[in-house]
């Protein structure tokens, strides 16, 4: 014959049960928070995707109308030298912008698709960041903007790392310095190797980013301005791009920043040796040309 509980055990019995829902009931709540916020990011990561194809459609289709509008009148000839001379300037801008859009666009779904392999090559470092500067000159004289590179390391010092990934870091970071700054502003940058690590330091006097934000600008799509009506153009990839690089050639990224006073990014990047794939390539400025042991037969 089963025993009855005794009122105490009966007690016990049903404190231990409560507490077992009370258990269950709060991972409940934990679990369905959890979804609310995955739920939320979600809808965040659609928002942001819808209005970044709209942007892209502009940002994309404006510079090929300029660019065919400007070649159309340039074949008619229906200018003089001056004019045309003008006209050039005005779609190598265009294609320049588009060219630069569209690797990064390219890039961004290599990066997200896990299809852009780290590639180690020995690269003339200073070389390198003298030819992303002088890609942007004609940015750097058409906003005024007051430019000083100060360079610590020992020319045709040789550093192994992935030039293509290492010269879009850079591109974009100059990008962003010119893009937010004022007409006639400020950008200095300064380049070091310490302890076979490479330092560079990209500052600017523009806009600035709030504490708020910057939390937020690695983020894709992510721009600090929204909608048809902002000052500045760009489609938010830019540093999402450049830190996910960086993670992949085993650097860092940092940034101090106050609103209105300007920004001052830091990519810290170690030099890669050969376990990482290195093939004997030397690339001189971040054009790679490829060797083969037998230097009579060059590849190119």
């Amino acid at each position: 014959m089963k025993n009855r509980l005794t009122d105490l055990e009966l007690l016990t019995e049903l404190k231990l049960r409560f507490e077992e829902s009370d258990a269950m009931l709060k991972e409940e709540r934990k679990l369905i928070s959890e979804l609310n916020a995955v739920n939320d990011k979600l809808l965040a990561s659609e928002y942001l995707k819808s209005n970044f194809l709209s942007n892209i459609r502009n940002e994309i289709n404006n510079p090929i109308a300029s660019i065919l509008e400007l070649a159309k009148n340039i074949y008619e000839g229906k200018m003089d030298c001056e004019t045309m001379q003008k006209f050039g300037s005005l779609i190598f801008s265009e294609a320049f912008d588009l060219d630069f859009q569209l690797r990064n666009i390219f890039l961004s779904a290599e990066i997200e698709a896990g299809e852009s392999p780290l590639s180690v090559i020995s690269v003339d470092i200073v070389s390198l960041i003298k030819t992303v500067i002088d890609s942007f000159d004609s940015k750097i004289i058409k906003k005024a903007i007051n430019f000083t590179y100060t360079n610590s390391i020992q020319e045709n010092t040789i550093f192994k790392t992935d030039s293509e990934k290492l010269h879009l870091i850079l591109s974009n970071l100059l990008a962003n310095a010119i893009q937010f700054n004022a007409q006639g502003g400020l950008i200095t940058i300064n380049s070091s190797i310490e302890n076979n690590q490479l330092i560079v330091v990209i500052t600017d006097s523009g806009i600035g980013i709030s504490e708020n934000q910057q939390e937020k600008i690695y983020d894709r799509f992510h721009q600090l301005e929204e909608g048809s009506t902002k000052t500045y153009g760009g489609h938010g990839l830019g540093l999402s791009i450049s830190k996910a690089l960086l993670e992949i050639i085993e650097g860092t990224i940092s940034l101090e920043s106050k609103l209105g006073h300007g920004t001052t990014f830091t990519i810290r990047v170690n030099e890669l040796g050969t376990s990482q794939g290195d093939d004997d390539t030397f690339s001189s400025d971040g054009n790679d040309f490829l060797f083969d042991q037998d230097e009579d037969d060059m590849l190119f």
